[in-house]
């Protein structure tokens, strides 16, 4: 609800607080929990990136949720593409926070930022299964009949993940040969088949992190399920007017309780 329709309702409960003040208690809860989870350990960090409208136009913010509790950490003006700038944002959170591991969707500078900041990395399967399905559906109509039973294989591990899968999809690639004596630069479907496999096998050890330790999850839905309550937050406001509002609203729109 917006600072004047909880002063709206307090007041049939005759509660009189003006929207003012009920700005205000929310500033005071925000840093409480800024202060809170400053030194707060978190081993397993969920990262996504979310645009929200504010001053005039939609920013780009990064979220931070400890998958332990389901309870968002951080929110930075951040723009998740940005490898460097995530890298800035989140090296004081680790430092701080002894995080040992993060949980990202499939965005390849996520990988370049945990091999940066030495922590593991799990990528969320759900992202993967969706794009690689994508990839494969289409190829199922494109490439010739003798390399579908490729498509079948990259099916069964990406259902059964198994620790070797990326030497199973290496040897694929070994298996599948560009045309020889070609110059075309157009990107064939045979092209496509091989630059699926050798990107599945050389990002596998990212996908099965979660085998190592039972408190990693294996999706990224619980940053997820942060940001759609922020987003409703964001939604109901019809825009934040400044970045400390911004960071202020989404903070106590993400957690449970405060």
């Amino acid at each position: 609800m917006s600072h004047r329709r909880v002063s709206t309702i307090l007041s049939g409960l005759k509660i009189v607080l003006c929207p003012m003040t009920v700005w205000r208690n929310a500033q005071e809860q925000s840093e409480k929990l800024k202060q809170r989870n400053q030194w707060k350990p978190v081993r397993v960090l969920g990262l996504d990136g979310a645009y929200v409208l504010g001053w005039g136009k939609k920013r780009p913010v990064l979220v931070a949720v400890d998958l332990g509790e389901g309870q968002p950490v951080a929110v930075g003006y951040v723009d998740e593409h940005d490898p460097e700038a995530v890298r800035r944002w989140l090296e004081p959170l680790v430092q701080c926070m002894g995080v040992s591991v993060i949980v990202t969707d499939d965005l390849v500078m996520y990988k370049v930022v945990a091999q940066k900041l030495n922590v593991e990395h799990q990528i969320c399967q759900f992202h993967v299964r969706r794009w690689v399905g994508k990839t494969l559906k289409e190829l199922q109509n494109t490439l010739s009949k003798e390399w579908l039973y490729v498509l079948e294989e990259i099916k069964e591990l990406m259902e059964e993940l198994p620790p070797d899968g990326d030497k199973r999809l290496y040897a694929l690639w070994k298996q599948v040969k560009a045309p020889g004596g070609r110059h075309s630069s157009q990107f064939t479907p045979i092209d496509q088949l091989r630059d699926l496999l050798i990107r599945l096998s050389e990002t596998w050890a990212n996908f099965c992190t979660f085998y190592t330790d039972p408190a990693i999850p294996w999706t990224n839905n619980g940053t997820e399920q942060v940001i759609g309550k922020m987003k409703m937050r964001a939604r109901t406001v019809r825009g934040y007017k400044t970045w400390p509002g911004m960071q202020t609203g989404l903070l106590l729109a993400g957690t449970t309780s405060y």
